[in-house]
């Protein structure tokens, strides 16, 4: 049975998966000295600090771009970076852009998975959860745009091995984006939207539902097979 060694586990796809992968260890602050001399095969680095403000900007280089350099010398078989599709934007935003230097510290034989928006049980509250339970408004527009996919695809594509016929970029998103007004009237929600519109574009480097038809669903299905509806 593969070893994981897993980052980023007290929240978000880093817990979800540290959860729901057997044989895993998770890494936090206080047992990277306990753990540098191990051996693992799979080295999924989540952790990064989201932070929009940086306030201590020592802190959130170290969280951000020397932490995955200390990852790098561990010894593993392979090492698998989750990134966002962000990075696509436009305008990128300074968790996007530090995800894209992050990246830059990777090896060719390395996998990085850049992702859209994903619903599982460890993630934070986000607007689909304020859409389902009608909270009375949201900044978010009607016509933003967002690209949904579900952390239990993300372990079975670890769990099934999938991830070791692959390296390099794998944009790991459902293949289509929807309307946020359309996410609204999927809840048939009372939530006021905003004015600030997000848009997740579609043109990705390599969309692993081209790679796998496994993992060839819809944003609509994804948030149906979530939220059981």
């Amino acid at each position: 049975m593969d070893k994981f060694l897993i980052t980023g586990i007290t929240s978000g796809l880093g817990k979800f998966l540290h959860m729901n992968l057997p044989n895993s260890l998770g890494l936090d602050r206080n047992n990277f000295n306990l753990i540098k001399n191990e051996d693992f095969d799979t080295i999924i680095h989540c952790a990064f600090n989201k932070e929009n403000i940086i306030t201590d900007h020592k802190k959130y280089l170290d969280d951000n771009i020397l932490l995955t350099q200390r990852l790098k010398k561990l010894k593993y078989s392979r090492f698998i970076y989750i990134s966002t599709v962000d990075i696509y934007q436009e305008n990128p935003t300074i968790y996007a852009t530090f995800k894209k230097l992050s990246e830059t510290l990777l090896n060719s034989d390395d996998l990085i998975l850049r992702c859209s928006m994903m619903l599982g049980d460890t993630m934070k509250p986000n607007h689909t959860n304020k859409l389902k339970n009608n909270e009375e408004n949201i900044g978010l527009s009607g016509e933003s745009v967002f690209n949904y996919i579900l952390m239990e695809d993300l372990v079975e594509f670890f769990i099934s091995k999938d991830y070791k016929k692959y390296n390099g970029v794998v944009d790991f998103v459902s293949n289509d984006s929807i309307k946020l007004k359309n996410v609204k009237e999927y809840f048939n929600s009372t939530t006021k939207l905003g004015n600030h519109i997000y848009e997740n574009k579609l043109d990705f480097t390599n969309p692993v539902f081209i790679l796998n038809e496994k993992y060839n669903k819809s944003s609509l299905n994804n948030l149906k097979q979530y939220y059981g509806k």
